[in-house]
């Protein structure tokens, strides 16, 4: 896969399918690339070129020392695109993504045809940032193996533990061997914590779906939906599943991601 410079940073990068507007997918913490990969098929097949590519921090991009911030690394985004050669696209993200994506359409409005926020909120209540704060915590204090193992029941839902267990088990141990480093995971969690857009939503003006799972404990609903409230021109949609539901369960996910860009097609 191809790398390019931007903002001070090695970014790593995948571009799938040829259509003529441009999806671009923003991981959450600690995913690469890889993470798409029920996405990535689809959409491509949906008409579009797809580009994913791994944050700083993670997969095979650059590790500078954090923490990070959501604005940061919206900048690492305006640099890959700006190489890339995409001046008008479609942007999704899901979770530490989603504000990521949210300071993406602040700064570059003019940038997107639409953007959708999945899973993710303008600013941590308390109990989110216990949560992000504590994985922060185990990573440092246990390692990223066993990091892996104390997200996976905030991320995946009851019923993928009791409806799909092979799959489950089949990602865990993929999770396990991820070998980002506990101080870029860290940096990442950063961008979580001190992410804040609520003051600033009003001025967003592109086209928003704020996509929510029902089952998301991390993320709850009722923190997107302050989100959503922050927004003068946003969609609201709810699918099953956990925070991961894109991965446990991406068919309603993909096809809401679908139906609502392919509404704001040129």
């Amino acid at each position: 896969m191809p790398a390019v410079r931007a903002n001070g940073v090695d970014i790593n990068y995948a571009v799938t399918g040829s259509g003529a507007e441009t999806l671009v997918l923003v991981n959450g913490v600690g995913d690469d690339l890889s993470g798409w990969a029920m996405q990535v098929g689809e959409f491509a097949a949906a008409g579009y070129r797809v580009v994913t590519f791994d944050n700083r921090g993670v997969g095979k991009s650059s590790r500078p020392p954090g923490p990070y911030s959501s604005r940061q690394m919206a900048q690492d985004i305006k640099g890959l695109v700006t190489a890339v050669g995409v001046s008008s696209f479609h942007l999704v993200g899901v979770s530490m993504g989603g504000v990521i994506a949210q300071e993406y359409a602040l700064a570059f409005p003019h940038d997107l045809r639409s953007v959708v926020l999945a899973n993710t909120y303008a600013k941590a209540d308390p109990y989110t940032y216990a949560g992000f704060d504590l994985w922060s915590a185990v990573a440092e204090a246990a390692g990223m193996p066993m990091m892996m193992r104390v997200q996976a029941p905030w991320v995946f839902s009851p019923e993928f533990y009791t409806e799909q267990p092979d799959q489950l088990t089949e990602i865990l141990v993929e999770m396990e061997r991820s070998p980002q480093p506990a101080s870029a995971f860290q940096s990442q969690i950063a961008a979580l914590l001190t992410h804040d857009c609520a003051s600033r939503l009003g001025s967003l003006r592109t086209p928003a779906l704020v996509l929510v799972a029902t089952g998301d404990i991390i993320i709850r609903p009722a923190l997107s939906r302050r989100l959503y409230q922050g927004l003068p021109s946003a969609t609201w949609a709810e699918v099953p599943g956990g925070h991961a539901a894109f991965v446990e369960n991406p068919a309603p996910w993909n096809r809401t991601v679908l139906d609502f860009i392919g509404q704001h097609r040129d």
